[in-house]
């Protein structure tokens, strides 16, 4: 599905200052978070940076901010309610550096192998939160300073938060837009046993 003009509806206040409602019907909360959805080619949207937009969608309801607008392609920010989901390709060891956003994501055995994840960008407000959930073999490094994310750090000089072991986890927060601040890290022992997730260092 993609953006329907009449279910956007707005409380008229000073640009940059408007608050929307968007039904997205069967639009899921990844889906209506993508760049370009709310698009003006058409002049047919009024949306300024910095209004927002409460989207009501097929898998939770969530708050969007308009970051950017160029050539009447609208960008938005996650800023508050439910955490969109997101997902591997069932089967994919790919490099996901420019399709995992703020959000909340499973990993485990439907990825064929280890796989190296790179955090999006983050920015104020910002939430990605990961979950091991079964114990297959595969080693999941998620990484914040891979492409498109150069320079980019955890706490301190931390960069890659390693998850190998079921129930294992952690949960960051964008304080800026060059640093993820950890709020919950879950992991079954230290650094220097054997098949421990590790909070790693940049190199």
């Amino acid at each position: 599905m993609a953006y329907t003009a009449g279910n956007l509806h707005n409380m008229p206040a000073a640009p940059g200052d408007i608050i929307y409602k968007y039904d997205a019907g069967s639009d899921t909360m990844l889906t209506v978070q993508e760049s370009g959805y709310f698009n003006n080619t058409d002049d047919s949207l009024n949306l300024t940076v910095d209004d927002l937009i409460l989207c009501d969608c097929s898998d939770g309801r969530m708050w969007l901010k308009v970051s950017a607008i160029s050539s009447g392609v609208v960008t938005t920010q996650w800023v508050g309610g439910d955490l969109p989901v997101n997902t591997f390709a069932t089967g994919t060891a790919a490099e996901l550096s420019g399709s995992v956003f703020p959000g909340y994501m499973e990993v485990g055995t439907s990825v064929a192998t280890a796989s190296r994840v790179v955090l999006p960008t983050p920015y104020a407000g910002a939430v990605f939160h990961a979950q091991k959930i079964d114990s297959g073999t595969q080693v999941f490094e998620f990484d914040a300073g891979g492409s498109g994310a150069t320079g980019i750090t955890y706490d301190g000089s931390n960069r890659r938060i390693v998850v190998r072991a079921e129930g294992e986890g952690f949960r960051v927060r964008g304080t800026s837009a060059t640093r993820w601040r950890i709020e919950y890290l879950n992991h079954h022992a230290s650094a220097v046993s054997e098949g421990a997730s590790v909070v790693m260092p940049g190199t």
